[in-house]
């Protein structure tokens, strides 16, 4: 069975299972960006816009090491957050992250919602 994202709190997560990990605000893999906050390029950022930077610092040289071990820890885990599950979401990305063959690159959180384009 494919790990799914579920929309949630980290008590949630630990009623569910072990096959459940938290990822949302404050935890170790919550997304230091936030959706209505500052962005260095303008207006405030939305969902998609956090999601898209999250995924790119991880694939900055500083953030593969993280991406390396979040895909290791969270590999087969049901991701929890407490993001509304018709938004973006980092935990988009940890997931695609966490169960992706090797090699290939993270993509955009909105490939990962509508697929390739």
């Amino acid at each position: 069975m494919t790990p799914v994202r579920l929309h949630g709190t980290y008590r949630d997560a630990v009623a569910l299972s072990t096959a459940c990990a938290y990822v949302g605000p404050r935890s170790r893999y919550g997304n230091p960006f936030t959706a209505g906050g500052t962005s260095p390029l303008g207006p405030p950022m939305d969902a998609a816009a956090t999601a898209d930077l999250f995924a790119a610092t991880l694939r900055g040289p500083v953030g593969r090491r993280y991406a390396a071990r979040f895909a290791r820890e969270l590999r087969g885990l049901d991701l929890m957050c407490t993001c509304p599950l018709d938004v973006p979401c980092h935990a988009d990305v940890l997931l695609r992250l966490a169960n992706n063959t090797v090699g290939r690159p993270l993509p955009l959180t909105a490939e990962l919602l509508e697929g390739p384009r």
